[in-house]
């Protein structure tokens, strides 16, 4: 979970041994702040992300034990409003619409059992529902899936394992061609695949949300449980977006 260059190489496990070509980082959030109420961006392209927060919700920068700085979301769940919600919001989104290939994953760590009621959301941009596209990295019931739209159609790839508490897992979406798509999920710090890829052929057209990139929800509603605002909870760094 150390910096690293706004160029980064993406390797995957591909059909016939095809490797996609060095990629260029968008937007990366580690743990640092940039000021009050603000995460660095240290992908060189100063999309330091604005933190919002209501009823008594906060993200903080949390020092590991080996010196790496995290971002911790509200704890807990909550089903009764109102609710502490906190998310991240880059202050630009044109960058991160998906023309051609992309990624996008975070390193994510439940720090208690994930709540079976409400979602939780990573990293999204665009929202669910005919005619609207999206890109979107969700930790539902504690399963990691990755889902793509045009706004026509879209894929759907769960990972196929659940994350245990207090345990970092990789996970990274893909968009490899028009015509293939992948969840991959593995151990940040060692590189071990912890499931096989999962993929999807599915032909879908340019990825243009409307609206803004959040990380750790939907929205801040302190009048809304974590039904309606798919709060995360838990600890998130390596939030990126590559190209």
């Amino acid at each position: 979970m150390r910096l690293i260059r706004a160029a980064v190489v993406v390797v995957f496990a591909l059909p016939l041994g095809i490797v996609p070509p060095v990629r260029t980082v968008e937007v990366r959030y580690l743990g640092g702040l940039a000021g009050p109420a603000r995460v660095a961006d240290v992908s060189g392209r100063q999309l330091h992300g604005e933190v919002l927060t209501g009823g008594g919700g906060a993200v903080t920068s949390v020092t590991e034990p080996a010196g790496d700085r995290v971002l911790r979301f509200p704890g807990g769940s909550c089903t009764s409003a109102p609710c502490p919600q906190a998310i991240i919001r880059p202050p630009r989104s044109e960058s991160l619409a998906g023309r051609g290939r992309f990624t996008f994953g975070a390193d994510i760590r439940l720090t208690e059992p994930a709540p079976a009621g409400a979602g939780m959301n990573v990293f999204q941009f665009g929202r669910a529902g005919a005619g609207h596209s999206q890109w979107k990295l969700q930790v539902d019931s504690g399963r990691p899936s990755c889902r793509w739209s045009d706004g026509n159609a879209a894929v759907l790839l769960d990972a196929g394992l659940s994350l245990q508490v207090g345990r970092w897992y990789r996970v990274t979406c893909a968009r490899l061609s028009r015509s293939l798509f992948q969840i991959r999920v593995r151990d940040p710090r060692t590189g071990e695949v912890l499931r096989p890829p999962v993929r999807d052929s599915t032909a879908l057209g340019d990825i243009l949300p409307a609206g803004r990139v959040v990380i750790g929800g939907k929205q801040i509603s302190p009048r809304r449980s974590d039904i309606d605002t798919d709060q995360f909870h838990g600890d998130l760094t390596a939030i990126e977006f590559s190209r």
